[in-house]
């Protein structure tokens, strides 16, 4: 059950998001890793830690991605400032 973020992950090695997205999938695999060994593990009580674990990472990548959306567009603003500045002079 993946998730659908906007913009979509990178595939890109060279993109400013392909190591927070990086992370993400890998979260996303830890998490899928841990639900099929609750399916097939005698002690739910570790199942259920080590899910809990991986759905906590998962958020972890996940606001790290937002923050990295925020970073991107605020140097793409200031880029974009000091280019009229640029223009008008």
């Amino acid at each position: 059950m993946m998730k659908s973020y906007t913009p979509p992950l990178t595939t890109n090695p060279h993109g400013p998001l392909y190591r927070v997205d990086k992370g993400i999938r890998a979260a996303q695999q830890q998490l899928d890793a841990a639900i099929d060994a609750k399916r097939h593990h005698t002690n739910p009580n570790l199942a259920h830690a080590v899910i809990k674990e991986a759905r906590e990472g998962l958020k972890k990548s996940e606001q790290l991605r937002v923050l990295k959306l925020k970073e991107l567009a605020q140097k793409v603003a200031e880029t974009g400032e000091t280019r009229e500045l640029g223009d008008g002079r």
